[in-house]
């Protein structure tokens, strides 16, 4: 008979957290401090993100981080890594894409898009990596189930490209890196603010698309289920690979 994999607690663990000013990474950052984490929360946004290192309480720490500068992922790393005198685990849950057809998107869609989601978690990923490797600790991506969709959702074929992309990235820093545990958790439609800036009119034009095909999950799920299977990820005493989080009608 199986048996679920016991837990390790988190607290007092160090982690950066890549993309906490809104959605599932201040999810995930809140909940990490609600368990006992030393937290440094991460993103562009430093209104957003100093609110929520204030709603996580002491111990927080907001660090401006725009992740297509390749020296900001390299210093806030570091930043991280002096406040709390080292790094146990990063989550990186940033991300960014245009909605449009392939043959409409323009050459800084493309580079906002593979910059954001692939080239940012890596250059972050190597910066922390010594650290990972001397605390012997554990890195989790937001993937998404968008990318796994057959035939794919159209408008959001950018976005599924760099899913898809840093999945198989992930498998490669798993294979070269046996010490740390990689794990990707591929949500599901998810209730945030990604898209905010979408054209409304293109917004109903492919949701109306989505549903004709039938590509619409029952519901929409909230942040802090997803984060919760982060902290899953970062607390389980089995290195998780991957962990797929599907919405579901109550």
């Amino acid at each position: 008979m199986l048996q679920n994999a016991p837990e390790m607690s988190v607290s007092g663990k160090r982690v950066l957290v890549v993309g906490a000013s809104s959605g599932i990474g201040r999810a995930t950052a809140l909940a990490l401090a609600k368990a006992g984490a030393c937290v440094a929360l991460a993103a562009r946004r430093m209104d957003r993100l100093e609110d929520a290192a204030r709603e996580a309480g002491a111990g927080a720490i907001a660090l401006a981080c725009d992740v297509r500068e390749p020296s900001a992922c390299e210093s806030v790393v570091a930043r991280t890594v002096e406040a709390y005198a080292g790094l146990d685990a990063i989550v990186y849950a940033t991300a960014a894409s245009a909605l449009t057809r392939l043959d409409e998107a323009s050459a800084d869609d493309w580079r906002l898009a593979f910059e954001t989601n692939v080239v940012g978690a890596a250059l972050v990923t190597r910066a922390a990596l010594p650290h990972l490797l001397a605390a012997r600790g554990r890195a989790v991506y937001l993937a998404s189930i968008a990318a796994w969709d057959r035939p794919p959702r159209l408008g959001l074929g950018l976005y599924m490209a760099t899913k898809a992309a840093l999945e198989k990235m992930i498998e490669v820093w798993r294979a070269e890196n046996r010490q740390v545990g990689f794990t990707t958790v591929v949500p599901g439609d998810t209730l945030t603010e990604f898209g905010a800036a979408w054209d409304r009119a293109s917004i109903d034009a492919f949701v109306k698309d989505w549903a004709a095909r039938g590509q619409l999950y029952e519901r929409q799920m909230a942040a802090e289920c997803v984060a919760a299977e982060v902290l899953h990820a970062l607390g389980c005493a089995e290195n998780v690979a991957q962990l797929v989080v599907l919405p579901r009608a109550p």
